[in-house]
């Protein structure tokens, strides 16, 4: 989003928009009251009446500054392919169990929802009680509305969770579900837990809350609404009009009014201002809300399409076929090295920063869908719009068992956690490509492989897939593929903590593609971890100059200033990362969190904030238990305060620790130690 534009659009809001985010004050706080006091809590409402906005815009802000609480991030249950799989069976726990990961480790396909609870890092007060685990799922429905073949794993999915809520008494569960999936759930709720759920209903906005939600985002712009027109804005938004067969009309004023529209409403009315204040000529140059949702998408189309040269008709046929599921709901395409569902990731990018599609993360991947349930049917009454007008037939689907089928099969497995079948649709696919001539798709199912050996944890058979899909790649002259791939293998050799080959790669990545942030970042933490962190600053201040806000890039700064000693700089762009992953909680694991934590605790302590620094240091320690990184800043922390004893402990725990510090910074615990006076080990009478 333009930092300067106000309103959100046609997706949900993120959690670090809350301050834009207005009329639902008083269901958040009575979400939030239920949440903490029951153990079951349900809230539903009908299709994008703002469910997924008042979980993340104005319940879990709320929930920031709370004691002896311990918020798992957002989760979803159903993996959700354009083209499912014919499978007898599914397991819908690892897409959930990824959700709640977050940017760990996924688990282990067949983990159970108690044990993977159980096994997180438990969290107490000062006299051993537990914390409340908050774990919310959205769009519940999503199980309900799977395919025939996986309707048979809804009951042992609800068993689980059950099963959960019984085995431990801190767990406290959410379910946001759609309206039309109610009469199902509650044939299954006596299963969840002996007391009966909670439930909570969203409606659509009242005409106050409505127009709070158009006025509220505009404070401080420098904009306003004339008198009257945000007033007639609601009421125009809730107006429908009747017809009869003869010819006569009535205008009926509704009692609500639907978000999704009034946030595309204001969209469109902020970027027709052309100045200080929005007036009723704005308004009636906008014209119908519904040919507003319409145009909107259809520009953004264009827009995308001569932004990054690909072809319109393509692109449309594209999001349609990945992004919707043969029954009408919003499918899940995963973002690999190279492409999106066949869609180079830049594509796919433009679409994000225009609200079409949203990411979602899972266990170190990303994944992108629609923004609303309601873009469903704008894309596809828009794009049959679209070729008619231009006399194009929508093309048939492709032969079945093409190559493409098997590589939208293998990322459907990989969806699942089935690492065995996506490997082997990728084989097959990779195949086809390769018998047909097409040597650039060959080398992205290679580079598919590539992904899902990484994900397997077999390095060697991932660094086998990446170099043959470069050296493809290369004869093609393809830049940017092959920047992207020299940048998978760098990250393999900085899982075996081999980075200085890891930073020669990833400097032949940014001399095929200079300005990409993304490599620019990790060669940046590659040369710190190297032991150059002053070349590491340069490079990472070149990632920010290209994008502001790159989390990645703002996380590892941070902790290289913050090594270095520039402590307020450090301070800054820590304190910038954890803001933004406030907005995309999954997009930093709990041990780049820690590490963020730490470093922060280590920029306060070189500040002279020693309080303060101590409680950073025991957020860090909660995040992660056991953390290397963090052991030895506590080490540097207490060297620094005199407390040699202390500084001894925490150096040597940050040698023991694993996953083992990179071993620049193992040398730094090592120097640290020997700097120490010698231990007093004898015995005081």
């Amino acid at each position: 989003m333009n930092e300067h534009e106000p309103y959100v659009g046609p997706r949900p809001f993120r959690t670090d928009e809350a301050d834009r985010f207005f009329g639902r004050d008083g269901k958040a706080h009575e979400v939030v009251d239920h949440w903490l006091a029951e153990r079951l809590v349900v809230l539903h409402g009908p299709a994008s009446v703002g469910k997924t906005s008042l979980l993340n815009a104005g319940v879990l802000p709320l929930l920031d500054g709370l004691d002896e609480v311990d918020p798992l991030p957002v989760g979803r249950i159903v993996h959700s392919a354009a083209e499912p799989l014919a499978v007898r069976s599914a397991d819908h726990t690892f897409p959930l169990l990824s959700t709640w990961a977050a940017g760990g480790p996924p688990p282990a396909p067949g983990t159970r929802i108690v044990d993977f609870l159980r096994g997180r890092p438990r969290r107490v007060n000062r006299f051993g009680e537990p914390y409340t685990v908050l774990a919310a799922i959205d769009q519940f429905e999503e199980v309900f509305d799977a395919p025939p073949t996986r309707r048979a794993a809804v009951e042992p999915l609800i068993d689980q969770l059950a099963e959960a809520l019984e085995a431990l008494p801190s767990v406290h569960l959410l379910l946001v579900i759609r309206d039309d999936h109610v009469g199902t759930l509650t044939s299954y709720q006596n299963r969840f837990h002996p007391r009966l759920p909670v439930w909570i209903p969203l409606a659509p906005l009242t005409p106050a809350e409505a127009e709070q939600a158009v006025t509220g985002p505009v404070a401080g712009t420098g904009r306003r609404y004339a008198d009257g027109v945000a007033r007639r804005l609601v009421d125009d938004l809730r107006t429908s009009v009747i017809a009869d067969r003869v010819g006569n009309t009535v205008a009926v004023l509704e009692e609500h009014v639907e978000p999704f529209y009034l946030q595309i409403a204001c969209t469109s009315l902020w970027r027709l201002a052309d100045g200080e204040v929005i007036s009723a000529e704005h308004l009636r140059r906008m014209g119908d809300v519904d040919q507003v949702v319409m145009a909107y998408y259809d520009d953004v189309m264009a827009q995308v399409a001569a932004e990054r040269n690909v072809s319109e008709a393509r692109l449309r046929e594209w999001l349609e076929r990945a992004f919707i599921t043969p029954y009408g709901t919003r499918a899940s395409a995963y973002q690999g090295a190279l492409t999106t569902a066949d869609m180079p990731n830049d594509v796919v990018e433009a679409l994000i920063e225009r609200h079409i599609l949203t990411p979602e993360y899972r266990a170190r991947l990303t994944w992108y869908q629609l923004g609303q349930d309601r873009l469903v049917g704008v894309v596809r009454q828009a794009n049959a719009r679209w070729r008619q007008r231009r006399g194009i037939p929508a093309q048939p689907p492709p032969e079945p068992r093409a190559p493409a089928d098997f590589r939208a099969a293998a990322e459907a497995a990989l969806g699942e956690g089935d690492l065995v079948a996506a490997t082997r649709y990728a084989e097959v696919a990779a195949e086809r490509y390769a018998a047909a001539g097409d040597e650039r798709h060959h080398a992205h199912a290679l580079a598919l492989k590539g992904d899902i050996s990484r994900l397997g944890g077999d390095i060697p058979a991932a660094q086998h897939s990446f170099r043959a899909a470069l050296a493809t790649l290369t004869q093609l002259e393809d830049a940017y593929g092959s920047a992207r791939l020299m940048a998978a293998l760098a990250g393999l050799h900085m899982d075996e903590g081999r980075h200085e080959e890891a930073v020669e790669l990833y400097r032949q990545a940014i001399r095929s593609w200079p300005d990409d942030p993304g490599i620019l970042a990790d060669l940046g933490r590659a040369l710190w971890q190297s032991g150059s962190p002053a070349d590491a600053r340069a490079v990472l201040n070149r990632a920010l100059d290209i994008r502001r806000d790159y989390l990645p890039a703002l996380a590892c700064r941070g902790q290289v200033e913050a090594e270095l000693g520039d402590h307020a700089r450090a301070l800054d762009d820590l304190d910038r990362a954890l803001a933004l992953a406030i907005a995309a909680p999954a997009a930093l694991s709990p041990g780049d969190e820690a590490d963020v934590r730490s470093a922060r605790a280590l920029a306060l302590a070189g500040l002279g904030r020693a309080a303060e620094a101590d409680a950073e240091l025991a957020t860090a320690a909660a995040r992660e238990p056991g953390r290397a990184l963090t052991h030895l800043r506590s080490a540097r922390i207490a060297a620094d305060a005199g407390d040699a004893g202390r500084a001894r402990r925490e150096a040597r725990a940050a040698l023991a620790a694993r996953p083992p510090l990179p071993a620049a910074f193992a040398a730094q615990a090592e120097r640290l130690l020997e700097s120490l006076p010698p231990a007093d080990d004898r015995p005081r009478v």
